[in-house]
């Protein structure tokens, strides 16, 4: 499992980072600040290249005994390897996710099942990752559940073999576009296809679902929707589960991996999502 542990005096750095901006609200000069000052700390940048490891290796980083609750602190931890951004995360850097039936139109607000998907399908440009801070979870069930894009690639090819494979990283797919920088309406775009050396991914069975018909996909384009619903309907042994507990941080690459959440159990939940852009990608930090 990719799991970073954060010492007693990991903490306490992070909380001296956080010292810089007290009584500053966390907007651009402030998330910058945190930064600034994190990279002074070689103890935090190890973390950080450690976290970028694991999300490089395996589409996710699990980081334990982390302060979730602090804004400050969890800003500088993030910041060693992105920047948090408001726009498309509910116009806030954390966004409370907690079981809600006056929400029941959003997935994530319910104790419903979540299933495979990633996130913000709705941008032209999809955030780099996701962040889920557990504050504290239900008493079971919501589970994490991660597939790589690579893994998906793989058996996607081992059951409708290389057409299939090719078909779903052909310019034609629909999705929504609601992006304040480009605009609104449909977009046509691939699915699964080679971002570099990776495997990139966009998918949400739901939309394409709704999508998919009133628009003049040929066969090939169909089919090759119906191999990738089968597979992530039943990803097998490629799948990765997490619990998260108190104080726990998970990272998912929003490009190179899926994720789902298990039905939730019950007792209280919360949840603290935030989404952004990896520091290499300097032309997508919208805050």
């Amino acid at each position: 499992m990719s799991e970073i542990c954060l010492r007693g005096a990991d903490r306490r750095e992070l909380s001296e980072v956080a010292s810089v901006v007290i009584g500053w609200s966390l907007d651009g000069p402030s998330v910058e600040a945190l930064r600034d000052r994190a990279r002074k700390s070689e103890s935090l940048q190890s973390i950080g290249r450690a976290v970028r490891h694991r999300l490089r290796e395996d589409g996710y980083a699990l980081l334990r005994n982390v302060p979730c609750s602090e804004d400050a602190e969890l800003v500088a931890l993030i910041g060693l390897v992105a920047v948090p951004s408001a726009l498309g995360n509910g116009d806030t850097l954390f966004f409370d996710i907690s079981p809600d039936s006056s929400r029941s139109e959003d997935v994530s607000g319910t104790k419903a099942e979540f299933p495979l998907h990633t996130d913000s399908t709705f941008f032209a440009i999809p955030h780099d990752f996701l962040g889920l801070a557990c504050v504290r979870n239900s008493d079971s069930g919501g589970e994490s559940i991660i597939v790589r894009a690579a893994d998906v690639a793989e058996r996607v090819r081992a059951v409708g073999g290389d057409e299939v494979l090719a078909a779903l990283g052909d310019q034609v797919y629909p999705f929504y576009l609601r992006d304040p920088l480009f605009g609104h309406g449909i977009q046509l775009v691939p699915i699964l296809h080679r971002d570099g050396h990776e495997w990139s991914i966009r998918y949400r069975r739901d939309i394409l679902t709704a999508l998919a018909e009133r628009f003049d996909l040929d066969d090939i384009h169909r089919r090759a929707l119906t191999v990738l619903h089968e597979v992530l309907a039943d990803p097998g042994s490629f799948a990765v589960q997490v619990r998260l507990e108190t104080d726990e941080l998970i990272l998912i690459d929003n490009h190179h991996a899926l994720h789902a959440r298990t039905a939730l159990g019950p007792g209280e939940r919360r949840l603290r999502r935030v989404k952004g852009y990896f520091l290499e990608n300097s032309a997508r930090r919208v805050l």
